[in-house]
């Protein structure tokens, strides 16, 4: 004669999500550190301002320091921080630089983007 044993309620979820995150940590994704690519309004602004430098084409320094190329292929975390990093650069207009800015007007974020900016950097 066979016994089975009964496990205590909820059980069955706790084994689950246990093996949820040993699953990941397996293969190596963490999930809540996935990056994202850059959001359809960040881009369209990023493209007119900032990607003649801080892209592949760019300058080494510039594209050294942010490469809006390369985006999708930062963590999460780093993401994060170079969003923080760039609105705080817009914010002192610090970006675009002086010299850029002078020569390229139109290529200045105005104040509603730079408002978009602050926005999409708040949500990581």
């Amino acid at each position: 004669m066979r016994q089975s044993f009964n496990f205590p309620a909820g059980a069955h979820l706790f084994l689950g999500f246990i093996f949820l995150i040993l699953s990941n940590a397996l293969i190596g994704q963490d999930t809540s550190k996935t990056s994202a690519p850059l959001p359809d309004n960040i881009n369209k602004i990023v493209s007119a301002s900032c990607m003649p430098c801080h892209s592949s084409k760019g300058g080494t320094l510039s594209k050294s320091k942010l490469n809006f190329t390369e985006w999708s292929g930062y963590s999460a975390e780093e993401q994060k921080t170079k969003a923080e990093k760039m609105y705080k650069e817009l914010k002192k207009k610090e970006m675009p630089p002086k010299e850029a800015r002078e020569e390229h007007p139109e290529i200045i974020p105005t104040k509603e983007q730079i408002k978009i900016i602050k926005a999409w950097a708040g949500s990581f």
